[in-house]
């Protein structure tokens, strides 16, 4: 294995999707191949509390675990950083053993101290991009490969359609709202036109909404067991956001869920989401309020649009996404970073 035995990734924490996803669910294939792959998530969260209280000793917390994980990588061949120890900060990493291969999947360069990252990404071996956007951005710092984040297809996977009514959904992380609520004047319209349909949005939180029907609106928390259940329950997946870099660094991996259930999606077609609309007739692309009405609502009239775009976005999820595919280009990125030292 070109002298490459062990690997230990510093992840932002066990919950983290991108630690979940862009590492974890790799772990178990990458040591069937014979490397030692092991994982290190931030025992307190990469990211500070909400409450402004609770930061400084947080703060204490984080720094004092990120320099005991770095100081575990003293041991290894290879770390792989899964982005900052500590969220948008330079901290520790100054002292991580070369080399490390450096795993980004948001515009995390953007804001205030994003020359934080930048300085992280001139030391590693290899920045692993999630997409094209991000990868041209990085590549002024140092050699970057594009790595799309893998969906397990095994698990996400089709399901019988659902009984009862239609159901548009939404699945994420509140932090992702705003894409979502500045959608609600054309969901209105939508729901108003089919009074038998449900919005259906999976997350941490409910949606603050203003305007829709509390009667055909449903709220799911979020939890990691149901989490494709609740996918699987519903008919068509949304993906909206705004054309802005932050929106053009997601790696689209809300909308590979929806295909690898077979679901038509119906997404903005900014970055990488547009990039994977170009790979089949799988979905629709709607740029404008009126748009987004005339998809959503053909779509539910429609089951055989539904039927077709649905298989052909699995199909593209299999074929492109999947960890089957994922899974070997990780582990050559990072015989590459080990060879590069």
């Amino acid at each position: 294995m070109s002298g490459l035995r062990t690997v230990l990734a510093l992840t932002q924490g066990q919950e983290v999707p991108s630690s979940r996803f862009r590492w974890r669910q790799h772990e178990a294939w990458l040591r069937a191949q014979g490397l030692e792959a092991h994982e290190l998530p931030a025992r307190h969260g990469a990211y500070p509390p909400p409450q402004a209280w609770r930061r400084p000793a947080w703060g204490l917390r984080a720094w004092a675990d990120s320099w005991q994980r770095v100081r575990q990588t003293r041991d290894v061949d290879l770390c792989f950083l899964q982005r900052h120890l500590i969220a948008t900060l330079h901290t520790t990493e100054r002292a991580l053993r070369l080399p490390y291969v450096f795993d980004v999947d948001d515009a995390i360069f953007l804001g205030p101290r994003g020359e934080s990252a930048n300085a992280i990404a001139r030391r590693a071996a290899l920045t692993l991009c999630g997409n094209a956007f991000l990868a041209e951005h990085f590549a002024s710092f140092g050699p970057v490969r594009v790595l799309p984040t893998a969906i397990d297809t095994t698990r996400f996977c089709p399901a019988p359609p659902a009984e009862g009514p239609l159901v548009i959904g939404w699945s994420g992380s509140s932090s992702g709202f705003a894409y979502l609520l500045a959608l609600e004047g054309a969901l209105g319209q939508v729901l108003r036109r089919h009074p038998e349909a449900r919005l259906r949005v999976v997350a941490d939180a409910p949606p603050p909404w203003r305007t829709l029907p509390p009667e055909q609106v449903e709220f799911r928390r979020w939890n990691a067991a149901t989490e494709v259940a609740e996918l699987q329950g519903i008919h068509i997946g949304l993906m909206p956001l705004d054309d802005s870099p932050w929106a053009r660094g997601k790696c689209s991996f809300k909308m590979l869920s929806y295909m690898a259930c077979g679901l038509p999606v119906v997404v903005s077609p900014v970055g990488m989401n547009a990039e994977v609309l170009a790979l089949g007739a799988l979905g629709l692309g709607p740029r404008h309020a009126d748009e987004w009405v005339q998809a959503l609502d053909g779509l539910l009239r429609d089951a055989e649009q539904r039927a077709a775009l649905g298989r052909m976005g699995r199909q593209v999820a299999e074929q492109h996404y999947s960890r089957e595919r994922i899974g070997p280009a990780l582990l050559a990125a990072l015989r590459e970073a080990h060879g590069a030292r």
